[in-house]
C-alpha cells in the first residue's frame, strides 16, 4: 500500500482483504461455488430492482425466470425488471450468454445444456414434441417457445465497452420497456469514459484501487458521479470488479444487497467527504463477505436436509440429481424439468410429486395450466 493511504482505510482494507481470502477459501471447492454464485444472483437482482424503486415480490421474480407471462398482470412489471437485472447478473458473472433469435417455426434441441454451436434438429426435434405432449395430461404444463434452447452468441471480453453494451442490453426490456441492440452514441462514450475512469484508478496497487474504483461506482445518489443509465450496470459489475481488484476470481460479492439493507448509512457515508465514503464502503463489504461465507454453509445444511427430508428413493430415481439443479434453477414448469432430465412427461411428474410430498418445493401460480414450482427456501 501506499504511504499517503490514510491509517483508519488502510486498516479497513486489510479487513476487507482478510474477510475476501476467506471467502474465496470457502468457495474453493467448485459444486459450492456454482452454488453459491447462483444463489447471490438472485439476491443481487431482487436488491437492485428494489434499490431502483420496483416493489418486487420474489415469488414473481422467480416466476418470471420461468416465463414472465405466469406472472399475474398486476405485478408483471416489477417481476419482469428483477429477471432482467438477474440477466444481467448472469451475464457479468459469465454463467449466461444472450440468445440469437431461432430461425422461425423450427425446433430446438429438447435436453441438455445449450452450446455456442447448438442449433436446430428439425424433423428429430419435432418428432420428440410430438411424443412428449401425447404423454402430457391435459392439465399439465403447456410448452413455451422459449423452453428450447436457441443459438448462443459469445461474451465480449469484460471491461470493455462491448462488455457494458452487453450488460445494458440484457437489462433493458425488462427494466425500461424498451429492447435494446446497442447503446446509442453519446451514452457509448460514457461507456468509454466509465471504464477509463475505473481503469485509472485501478492503477493504484491492490485494494487501494479497488475501493476507489468502487467508491466510484456505487456512490449512491444524489453524489453518484456515473451516469445515470450506467448506475444499474455499475452494480451488476461491482462484485466483478472487487474479484478482480483483490485477485481472487472465485469471489463473487453481490453489492445491491449491502447498499439496499444499510440504504440510509450509505446515504449519510456518500454525502461526507470521499475518505469516510471508501471506509464505510470498505467496511459494509467487510461484513458481507462474512455473510456471504455464512450463506455458503447454509446451503451447504439445506442440501443435507433435502435429502434426507426426500428419504431413500429407488435406486435409479434422479431425484439427487434435480435436488442439486435447484439450487441453479430454484423455479420451473414440470414440462421444463421433463426436458432438462431427457424423460417422460409422466417421470418428470413423479419427480415433482416427490418435492412437493418433501415439503422442497410448492406450487407458486395457482393455475390449471403452466403451474410453476419453486423450492421454498430459495426464495431470494
Amino acid at each position: 500500500m501506499t504511504a499517503t493511504v490514510p491509517l483508519p482505510l488502510v486498516s479497513a482494507l486489510l479487513e476487507l482483504e482478510r474477510a475476501v481470502g476467506r471467502l474465496a477459501e470457502a468457495v474453493r471447492d467448485p459444486a459450492r461455488r456454482e452454488r453459491l454464485w447462483a444463489d447471490a444472483a438472485r439476491r443481487d437482482a431482487v436488491a437492485a430492482a428494489r434499490l431502483d424503486g420496483a416493489a418486487v415480490d420474489p415469488t414473481d421474480f422467480l416466476v418470471a425466470t420461468v416465463a414472465p407471462e405466469l406472472v399475474p398482470p398486476a405485478r408483471r412489471a416489477t417481476g419482469i425488471a428483477a429477471h432482467a437485472l438477474w440477466s444481467g447478473v448472469r451475464l457479468a458473472q459469465g454463467k449466461v450468454r444472450r440468445p440469437a433469435p431461432p430461425p422461425p417455426f423450427e425446433l430446438t434441441a429438447p435436453a441438455g445444456p445449450a452450446k455456442p454451436n447448438d442449433g436446430p434438429l428439425g424433423a428429430a426435434s419435432a418428432a420428440w414434441r410430438a411424443v412428449a405432449e401425447l404423454e402430457a395430461p391435459d392439465d399439465g404444463d403447456a410448452p413455451f417457445a422459449e423452453d428450447a434452447p436457441a443459438p448462443l452468441t459469445p461474451l465480449p471480453e469484460p471491461w470493455t465497452v462491448a462488455w457494458l453494451e452487453r450488460l445494458w442490453c440484457a437489462t433493458q426490456d425488462g427494466v425500461s420497456g424498451r429492447a435494446a441492440d446497442r447503446l446509442p452514441p453519446h451514452e457509448e462514450r460514457q461507456a468509454g469514459a466509465l471504464l477509463d475512469r475505473v481503469e485509472g484508478l485501478l492503477g493504484e496497487p491492490g485494494l487501494v484501487g479497488g475501493i476507489e474504483a468502487l467508491g466510484y461506482l456505487l456512490r449512491p445518489a444524489p453524489v453518484a458521479r456515473v451516469a445515470p443509465w450506467a448506475v444499474p450496470l455499475a452494480r451488476l459489475a461491482a462484485p466483478a470488479l472487487l474479484a478482480r481488484a483483490a485477485r481472487v476470481p472465485e469471489v463473487w460479492l453481490p453489492a445491491a444487497p449491502v447498499l439496499l439493507a444499510e440504504r440510509t448509512a450509505a446515504r449519510l457515508a456518500a454525502g461526507g467527504a470521499d475518505l469516510d465514503w471508501r471506509i464505510w464502503l470498505a467496511g459494509a463489504l467487510t461484513a458481507a463477505a462474512h455473510a456471504e461465507r455464512r450463506r455458503a454453509d447454509e446451503l451447504d445444511a439445506m442440501a443435507a436436509a433435502w435429502r434426507q427430508n426426500a428419504g431413500t428413493r429407488r435406486r435409479n430415481s434422479r431425484l439427487p440429481e434435480v435436488l442439486d439443479g435447484l439450487f441453479e434453477h430454484p423455479a420451473f414448469t414440470v414440462r421444463r424439468l421433463q426436458r432438462r432430465l431427457a424423460t417422460t412427461f409422466r417421470g418428470a411428474q413423479l419427480i415433482v410429486d416427490e418435492l412437493v410430498e418433501a415439503g422442497v418445493v410448492r406450487e407458486v401460480t395457482q393455475r390449471a395450466l403452466d403451474r410453476v414450482y419453486v423450492a421454498v427456501d430459495l426464495m431470494p
